[in-house]
């Protein structure tokens, strides 16, 4: 029997207690005297000065203690002479740094985000405005931004325009991750505030037909033109404009508003218009910092203030709760609701005295108020733009407006421009009427025709669409001889997957790929394949083809791109506005269909409808005819899209209220769907009171 002695065991207790305690003291202390390394990702030469405004920054942070009395360093890592993917490595490999600034474009926060988040640490980026970041990286604790998404200053720009009276516009917009945002949002805007947009296209930057696409956005008869890129393509659309003798005036966004531009430009330049973002002029920073500096601050001086600022605040976070995890105490830091605090040296201090002693105040910066998306994060939900003239060869200020025209005296809880979803007003189902009407009989039969024809990694998100609509049938007991899958097929073996064979439609997914039997693959998914498989025309090319009747309900579900009145199969094949027009003709003449639904999620394909008349069709599209629609849920594990913003819904609405009406289901999608309007347009002799699941399912076999 082993006897314990109470007493020493009590006595080593407190020894290892003691011990414990002078070590945490010990480490405390050190901690203590331990500088706070802040990394900086951005370029340090160039067109934007981001060295002046953290080192200010830095400063008056420094200037009373610091964080209790840990001084900020930065740790530069300058982009504009060097890698950007090495440089950040080195910060991912020092372990002094947990919090980094930067980096300045969207593109580099795309392919260096995954990395950031795998090894825990947080990005500020307060230039990178891409309006995807936020859906791409939102909820993930580690991406932030302290300027809003540029789907903000799409919609500010379109205020302006409207404020002004312009009842039409046309689009140019680089093909980049900067100009996609300008190219998604600028159709919802224009929706939205009933301007006509005569024109929407995209650009190579530098390319030499760049003067070609000009010419085909003036001749649509716009008043304003907006452009989107940088300075050297800015230069070669006002030439091309001053060429044509156009009387369309220029508008440029952001990146192109740059001294150089005007001096390639001269007197060419003068009467440009456009929009940058700036300080909140009620914050005093312009001042301050022309009278510290001897000039104005650049257009993103304010924001790269603040994005030090909240990093120190964060810091100060992990000092009171070191348990805490990273994003939370991000999240603590931008959604604190107590005392308020200003960007100043008095501020910045009350703010991390308050921080340290476990308070979570409001803080504002140079830039405005720092409210918060608090479902995603990532954006602010307020930013300042200045509309600007080009006047005696400089940019000179109309007029610093807010992205929104509020001034909360209490946290909004509002969620971001780039989640905007469109007005309940302006809902739209429409009847065409048609050429003659048709009895509905007895329905019979169910078919279905699935297609998913894009091609290459870019494109993973139409074939994961097109197999998940695809499960969606076989999930409702709709047999292979009932659908006909056309999927071009390349996601599981191209080069870029990292997982082969894999196609999901949700991060960690089930592989949707093993399961689907595709009837056309590859080359073969081509607009006169469809053609031929909805009109019946088998041929030896064509082996299976829809063989309906007039009392068969038939179900047409495509993804892929799309351009005004077409469905994009590849760059030269398209299914048109008149294609529809002909198959729908040709099957209603030919009883191929009782009641026939398309369901299209495509770029501007209310127009693929059009000219539709023949009777008895339903088409559900997933934007109006002058925008593009969205792509959803990004998986950065593989860092691809994997859905479509408008079919994900749809898919989601449909399974969890399996009694609702084509009738219902378009107000629930319409709701949902984030950044295009979604459109119902019926020919007439279409029951849109039919339960949607009991329409997608097989009565009778009739098989093809």
């Amino acid at each position: 029997m082993i006897t314990i002695n109470r007493k020493r065991v009590g006595l080593i207790i407190l020894i290892a207690i003691l011990v414990l305690a002078g070590t945490w003291a010990g480490l405390s202390g050190i901690r203590a005297f331990t500088p706070v390394r802040i990394g900086v990702l951005l370029p340090l030469t160039g067109d934007v000065e981001f060295r002046e405004p953290l080192e200010w920054a830095k400063d008056t942070i420094n200037s009373d203690g610091g964080i209790g009395g840990r001084r900020v360093e930065l740790v530069y890592r300058d982009t504009g002479s060097g890698d950007t993917a090495a440089l950040a490595q080195d910060l991912l490999n020092d372990d002094s740094i947990r919090i980094i600034i930067g980096p300045q474009k969207s593109d580099e926060v795309y392919a260096l985000a995954p990395a950031f988040i795998a090894n825990k640490k947080v990005l500020i980026t307060p230039t990178a405005t891409s309006g995807d970041i936020i859906r791409a990286f939102g909820r993930s604790g580690y991406v932030w931004r302290t300027t809003q998404g540029d789907a903000a200053q799409v919609k500010t720009i379109l205020a302006v325009l409207k404020e002004r009276g312009v009842t039409r516009m046309a689009l140019l917009a680089e093909n980049s991750t900067y100009g996609q945002t300008f190219y998604d949002w600028t159709g919802f805007f224009a929706t939205e505030y009933g301007i006509d947009v005569t024109y929407i296209g995209r650009f190579e930057p530098g390319a030499a037909a760049l003067g070609d696409d000009v010419a085909a956005a003036l001749k649509t008869g716009p008043e304003y033109l907006i452009a989107v890129g940088f300075p050297d393509d800015a230069v070669t659309i006002r030439r091309a404009m001053a060429g044509s003798g156009n009387r369309t005036r220029l508008f440029l966004a952001d990146a192109s508003a740059t001294p150089q531009m005007i001096g390639a430009l001269g007197p060419a330049a003068e009467g440009i218009e456009g929009t940058n973002p700036a300080a909140d002029p009620s914050t005093g920073f312009t001042e301050a910092y022309t009278q510290k500096f001897g000039h104005a601050p650049a257009y993103y001086a304010a924001t790269t203030y603040d994005a030090l600022m909240i990093a120190s605040f964060v810091s100060a976070r992990q000092d009171r709760a070191q348990s805490e995890t990273l994003p939370d105490s991000v999240r603590k830091v931008v959604y604190g609701e107590g005392r308020v605090t200003g960007w100043n040296a008095t501020g910045i201090h009350t703010a991390i005295q308050e921080i340290l002693a476990g308070r979570l105040p409001w803080i504002t910066g140079a830039s405005g108020s720092l409210e918060y998306d608090e479902d995603l994060g990532v954006d602010p939900l307020y930013t300042y733009y200045a509309y600007w003239v080009v006047e005696n060869g400089t940019f000179r200020t109309v007029r610093t407006f807010g992205s929104e025209d509020v001034n909360p005296v209490s946290k909004s809880g509002g969620g971001s421009t780039g989640l905007s979803t469109p007005s309940a007003g302006l809902m739209s189902v429409s009847t065409q009427e048609p050429a003659s009407g048709v009895p509905f009989g007895e329905n019979e039969d169910f078919m279905a025709v699935v297609v998913g024809p894009s091609e290459g990694w870019p494109n993973y998100r139409h074939q994961s669409d097109a197999l998940a609509v695809y499960h969606l049938l076989r999930d409702e007991g709709v047999s292979d001889d009932h659908i006909i899958l056309m999927l071009y097929d390349d996601i599981p073996t191209v080069p870029e997957n990292p997982v082969r064979g894999d196609v999901h439609n949700i991060p960690k997914g089930p592989n949707l790929r093993p399961e689907a039997i595709a009837d056309y693959t590859g080359p073969a998914v081509t607009a006169r394949t469809l053609v031929s498989v909805l009109t019946g025309n088998r041929t030896a090319a064509t082996p299976v083809v829809l063989g309906s009747s007039n009392s068969t309900d038939v179900f047409v579900y495509i993804v892929s791109h799309g351009s005004p009145g077409k469905i994009n199969f590849r760059p030269d094949d398209s299914f048109t506005a008149e294609d529809m027009k002909m198959v729908t003709g040709s099957m209603s003449s030919g009883h191929r269909y009782r009641q026939l639904a398309f369901v299209v999620d495509s770029c501007f394909e209310e127009s693929i409808a059009a000219e539709t008349t023949a009777p008895g069709i339903l088409f559900l599209t997933g934007s109006a005819k002058n925008e593009p629609s969205l792509s959803a849920v990004y998986d950065p594990e593989i860092q691809q899209w994997l859905s479509d913003e408008f079919t994900v819904n749809m898919m989601e609405i449909i399974r969890a209220d399996r009694n609702i009406t084509f009738q219902d289901l378009y107000p629930a999608v319409y709701r949902n769907v984030t950044g295009s309007h979604v459109r119902m347009i019926t020919t007439g002799n279409f029951s849109i009171d039919t339960p949607v699941i009991p329409f997608l399912q097989v009565k009778a076999c009739t098989c093809h």
